[in-house]
């Protein structure tokens, strides 16, 4: 039984590599899976990385402190995760307001459309944990807390490009 967990696992992994490369590959202009930015959007991205990096470090602090205070166990190893989409979405905020998150041959509607989706079906992973009981197994954050996380990650990301587009309709 174990063997064929993890054959179909990998099976998924692959496959779900596969898909994201076809979707990122299609979501620029050229068909190229690599995005092109100019210096001034690397500059900013590499600003955009430091703040997402610290905003990882204190979010782990903040959490092995929890840890510490006796929410270990309800983090559970799901919790620490946590601090991952903490970084992104830092990273990812400070990248769309400084114009630096999407690239020179990016199609903005079509890379916006992925991200819908992709949130979509995380957000219905994460209902389907909730409704089955597994969100929370043994007083300890599961799985589908993963899915709700990265759910909120891609709605923080759609929210962040409304608001940059209403900022430079303003702006013109």
């Amino acid at each position: 039984m174990d063997y064929q967990l993890g054959f179909i696992l990998g099976f998924a992994i692959i496959v779900g590599l596969g898909i994201s490369l076809i979707l990122l590959s299609s979501t620029n202009k050229d068909n190229k899976i690599r995005t092109k930015y100019d210096e001034r959007q690397k500059i900013a991205r590499g600003k955009s990385y430091m703040y997402g990096f610290y905003a990882m470090l204190i979010t782990s602090a903040i959490l092995m402190l929890a840890h510490l205070c006796g929410a270990g166990h309800f983090l559970g190893c799901y919790g620490y995760f946590i601090a991952i989409i903490v970084g992104v979405i830092v990273q990812m905020t400070h990248a769309v307001f400084h114009d630096a998150y999407i690239g020179l041959n990016t199609n903005v509607n079509k890379y916006m459309i992925s991200m819908g989706i992709i949130a979509i079906i995380n957000a219905a992973s994460a209902i389907a944990g909730f409704r089955e009981g597994e969100m929370i197994v043994d007083g300890a954050l599961n799985t589908p807390f993963m899915n709700l996380l990265c759910t909120v990650m891609f709605l923080v990301l759609l929210i962040d490009f409304g608001i940059k587009k209403l900022i430079d309709k303003k702006d013109n």
